[in-house]
């Protein structure tokens, strides 16, 4: 049975929050954390109720609802630096001014003076579609009844997004819960859910450009919460392994494993700290001139992951493009690693020839090279520089024996069969994608192994045997330092979340051993 304060609320929002106005008789400046729980309450406490609300996003584009409709927006912070935007909390009657009515009111109903304590703030935010958000994973949070046509305007403030020339989404986000707002920040997923309108830029400014405006009545920050654990999730693993081997790297079953503990790392601690390792996959041969451009492992990672971008690096992209966020005249400019946590970037190298690095892209490098080591990435502003978390896994394709540019946690060379090389680089439609079942199985084991690495513990038995281990391999070679058992640690971690365990064994301490071993007698 659909609620009545559900159909309320979709057909006229604007008219629910005038009826919570009327109806509310403690202190006004509670009114908008009033007007977030009410709406919550309708439509944040299940996906049914959520997915009645016709979505913003590149099907059903800004200008394709009515004016001061009620939409949902699953988008992330990019900006949080706009200044907060005056309103005018109460007008004649006892009629709400928030949420844009006051903008949408003539002016008879304006009170012909006003007492400056109705003057209230709102947050002001910009959000884009999510950058890397895989198209299986847009598909899952949009409702397929939801028909629409995608947009042929460009997206204003186009700078704004990390992907340039990318079809996108932008959007000017109004939070009158203030309370609320200050918990988000740059680069968090969020689904808002708000009235949509088309208002200036800078209200304050002679010339502004219109853009869509949001006036949000509650909003959700996405979960990274534990994935399900199930007993036949074990059982994937070998079989993931093999498929992305074949499929994506040419048979070579020890490299797919490597990129898995890859795909299983995310930030632990910062405070040790135990950070996802970088992987290179070198002798990674470059395409040839009638092949795809891209490699196959960009479409089967783009099939397997909720969060993926590629970037193709070139000398001009390094030299001239934005890697990290820098604002140029009070405007938030982004750059490609402003990306959520939990993205996964595949750095291709294949595409740089030879020629100059110039100062920005001598900047470039180093912004990703401290996002590799450290997790953070540097904001630039007119006086100051701030550095922000990040959580990133990194990938670097490359065909020489080591990355060109980057020095990343592990280097695994490429060695494919020959009757499998030409997979390398292959049209998508060329791929054997899994069916349903399988490749739902597929992501929910990515996803799950993820969590497990948050929570991999040393067992006191195994931590003796390491011990002990390290010793005796110093005794036989002196040139074995504490960064080698560092380095064994990361990788019995990572091994043990990508078999979807919470505990290293010693069973997984020696196979860890003989994987890294196997590695390092590879030809660089």
């Amino acid at each position: 049975m659909v609620s009545a304060f559900l159909i309320d609320a979709i057909n006229n929002p604007t008219k629910v929050v005038q009826e919570l106005f009327e109806e509310h008789t403690g202190d006004v400046n509670q009114f908008p954390a009033v007007v977030a729980r009410h709406f919550s309450d309708v439509f944040l406490n299940s996906d049914d109720t959520l997915r009645e609300v016709l979505p913003l996003d590149m099907n059903h584009s800004p200008e394709s609802f009515t004016h001061r409709s009620l939409v949902r927006f699953h988008g992330m912070v990019q900006d949080t630096s706009p200044s907060p935007e005056m309103y005018l909390a109460s007008l004649n009657e006892n009629k709400c001014g928030g949420w844009g009515i006051s903008q949408n009111t003539p002016a008879s109903e304006w009170p012909s003076s006003f007492d400056y304590c109705d003057l209230r703030e709102a947050t002001t935010l910009w959000a884009v579609t999510v950058p890397g958000q895989t198209d299986w994973r847009t598909e899952e949070l949009t409702d397929r009844l939801h028909c629409g046509s995608s947009s042929s305007q460009s997206p204003p403030q186009p700078h704004k997004f990390p992907v340039p020339n990318a079809p996108h989404i932008g959007v000017q986000v109004k939070i009158y819960d203030n309370d609320a707002a200050q918990l988000l920040k740059a680069t968090d997923v969020v689904t808002f859910i708000g009235i949509l309108t088309s208002e200036s830029l800078d209200s304050e400014a002679d010339s502004s450009p219109m853009v869509p405006s949001l006036h949000v009545l509650c909003h959700k920050l996405q979960s990274t919460g534990d994935a399900p654990h199930t007993e036949e999730l074990a059982t994937v693993r070998e079989d993931l392994i093999k498929w992305i081997a074949d499929e994506a790297l040419g048979g070579d079953e020890d490299a797919a494993q490597w990129l898995l503990l890859e795909l299983s790392a995310k930030v632990y601690t910062r405070t040790t700290p135990l950070l996802p390792p970088s992987l290179t996959l070198s002798r990674f041969p470059s395409p040839t001139p009638s092949s795809p451009a891209l490699p196959t492992l960009h479409h089967v990672l783009s099939d397997l992951l909720a969060q993926y971008l590629t970037v193709p690096l070139s000398l001009d992209l390094l030299n001239t493009e934005n890697f990290s966020p820098e604002s140029k005249d009070e405007d938030l400019h982004s750059g490609y690693l402003q990306v959520p946590q939990g993205t996964v970037l595949l750095l291709t190298e294949n595409g740089v020839r030879e020629g100059k690095l110039v100062e920005k892209g001598i900047m470039n490098i180093r912004a990703v090279q401290e996002v590799m080591d450290a997790q953070t990435l540097e904001y630039s502003f007119p006086f100051s520089k701030f550095s922000f978390s990040t959580d990133i896994v990194t990938i670097v394709l490359c065909d020489g024996r080591k990355s060109a540019f980057f020095q990343t946690g592990f280097t695994v060379p490429l060695e494919t069969k020959p009757l499998l090389k030409d997979n390398l680089y292959k049209p998508r439609d060329q791929i054997k994608i899994p069916d349903t079942v399988k490749l739902a199985a597929y992501r929910s084991f990515l996803a799950t192994a993820k969590c497990c690495f948050g929570t991999v513990q040393v067992a006191e038995e195994t931590s003796r045997h390491i011990q002990e281990d390290f010793v005796r391999q110093r005794q036989e070679d002196s040139s074995i330092t504490a960064d080698d058992l560092i380095h064994l640690m990361k990788v019995a971690r990572l091994l043990a979340a990508s078999m979807l365990e919470r505990e290293v064994t010693v069973d997984i301490w020696e196979r860890s051993k003989r994987l890294d071993a196997s590695r390092k007698k590879r030809s660089p």
